[in-house]
């Protein structure tokens, strides 16, 4: 029978110092309050329409603030999320949100400021945070400091970069970066539709220093996902991570520090773990861990640990404690449901992975119900499966973007103690209860079986122990070692999660553990939490 013991603290309630306005409760570690959150990334035009328009907005979201976290610590029926990341919400002219005309205006589609303020008041008021993504990389084309700088020698032209000839100058995946309009050519690197802003300019810089504090200060926001951080600033060739952008970015977060020294920025530096670790914790707080997402999605394809274990162990290495942001995919990559060819169980898996790991976990809104999706982009943003009834975005159109509403869908998943989303919110409500899950140091084991990943995460408060069989395979003989630990005695298990009695570990010399076999047999795909308590 599945044993699943936790006291969910709905409200978080661990926080050493909360963003203000939020719920201040008592300190549970010495990190940031960021590292006892799960977060939930939410594209508002898919996640729930309040109006009937067909196009979610902001009072939508807060009409679903239940579903995420209640506030209710007494009720284990919400997700227990205690942070959103909220994709673009300026004034834009796409579906999408990424090339800005008006960064002081919430997008007319979903609502008003107002509706943004009330947002984050309802989500403080259940101890949830709220950051939005802030795109200062480039405008759109559309923006007026754009139409103003296509003029030669207008007050922004400097604001953004422009050359007389073309410099046929490619981008780093092989992309043209310059691009031509009438007698000049102008740089983005992303595409002609986002013109990059020129921040070695300082009253560009300075205006996006006031976009900030009017978020942080006027707004309410409690951080800022940062996009396409390693294109900020260009060095010559160099067009991502030139050490201009590391130097802009120290500065960078030396404002945000001075405008609220709590709020969080989390940077999205999609490259390998070597080149993002500069970056934290002097240009952001926190960053996207790329390597390590694709390395849980691979150990959960191939049921083996060997993808996971090494990376694990180097993120462990690169980062300050605790200070990068796991996920398993996002609004750019296919869905984890389809990695995982419609797998459910080696989905549930890599979210066990996820959600035991010292990093901040952010979610992608969907992906705890299953929801499917592959490339055009539209296709990965489709409109957020409540039930059943069929939901068509208009930006979809011609996309031909398949989904399974009568498969994955809250109502039919929530009540079902087998679904993914019970999966989910059993383990999200669990790392809320266990301050060693969220704050605690983190030690990979080593096993007798290539299917068994395991790992201790300790912490001066408790000691737990995570099994995850990744294959489809009962297995037996998985002995548990390490040549040393920070352990020492003999410990007697209480299983908080997954199925059987756990025998007792006997830890000898330097911390020495050897062929310890916390249960007899380990179910195919099962996920196993245990508290250790030392006996003496």
């Amino acid at each position: 029978m599945k044993k699943f013991v936790c006291i969910f603290i709905a409200t978080l309630f661990l926080v050493v110092s909360f963003p203000a306005g939020a719920q201040e409760t008592e300190a549970t570690s010495e990190m940031s309050w960021w590292n006892d959150r799960v977060f939930y990334q939410i594209f508002v035009r898919s996640f729930e329409d309040s109006d009937g328009d067909g196009i979610g907005d902001l009072q939508g979201v807060i009409n679903k603030l239940d579903y995420l976290n209640d506030g209710d610590p007494n009720t284990t029926s919400d997700l227990g999320i205690t942070g959103i990341w909220l994709m673009p919400i300026f004034q834009s002219p796409s579906y999408h949100g990424y090339d800005v005309i008006d960064y002081m205006t919430v997008e007319s589609d979903y609502g008003t400021n107002d509706d943004f303020r009330a947002l984050v008041a309802a989500a403080h008021e259940r101890g949830i945070a709220v950051i939005i993504d802030m795109v200062i990389n480039h405008t759109s084309r559309e923006h007026p400091w754009f139409q103003d700088a296509q003029a030669p020698g207008s007050g922004h032209d400097s604001w953004y970069r422009w050359s007389v000839t073309n410099p046929a100058q490619i981008g780093p995946w092989g992309q043209q970066v310059w691009h031509g309009l009438g007698n000049r050519y102008f740089y983005g690197v992303f595409w002609d539709g986002m013109p990059d802003l020129n921040l070695r300019n300082p009253a560009v810089t300075q205006s996006v220093y006031d976009i900030a504090r009017f978020w942080l200060e006027d707004m309410g926001a409690d951080g800022f996902r940062m996009d396409g951080v390693r294109y900020l600033v260009e060095d010559g060739n160099q067009l991502a991570s030139a050490p201009g952008t590391l130097t802009w970015l120290d500065l960078w977060q030396q404002q945000i520090n001075s405008i609220n020294p709590e709020a969080l920025t989390v940077g999205e530096i999609w490259t390998s773990s070597f080149e993002v670790a500069p970056y934290v914790p002097g240009g952001v707080d926190i960053a996207f861990e790329f390597d390590l997402a694709t390395a849980m999605l691979n150990s959960a394809k191939s049921g083996t640990a060997g993808s996971v274990t090494p990376i694990q162990e180097r993120a462990l290495r690169l980062y300050p404690a605790g200070q990068y942001a796991t996920f398993l995919t996002n609004h750019d990559q296919n869905r984890v449901m389809n990695e995982v060819n419609q797998n459910i169980d080696e989905n549930k898996v890599a979210a066990s992975m996820m959600l035991t790991n010292p990093g901040v976990p952010f979610i992608y809104y969907g992906e705890e119900i299953g929801m499917i999706g592959i490339k055009p982009d539209e296709c990965i943003r489709t409109p957020m499966q409540w039930d059943s009834e069929p939901r068509d975005g208009a930006f979809m159109a011609g996309k031909n973007c398949k989904m399974n509403p009568d498969v994955a869908n809250v109502a039919d998943e929530t009540d079902d103690p087998n679904s993914l989303l019970s999966h989910y919110r059993d383990l999200v409500q669990l790392r809320n209860a266990h301050v060693a899950l969220r704050v605690g140091d983190m030690q990979v084991l080593s096993s007798d079986s290539p299917f068994v990943y395991s790992f201790i995460r300790y912490h001066a408060d408790e000691t737990l122990l995570v099994v995850i069989n990744l294959s489809d395979e009962v297995v037996t003989d998985y002995g548990l070692s390490a040549a040393e630990s920070a352990l020492s005695g003999a410990f007697n298990p209480t299983l908080l999660y997954g199925e059987g009695e756990p025998g007792v570990l006997e830890v000898v010399g330097a911390g020495e553990i050897s062929g310890y076999l916390p249960l007899a047999k380990l179910e195919p795909y099962s996920t196993t939490i245990i508290a250790l308590e030392a006996t003496g």
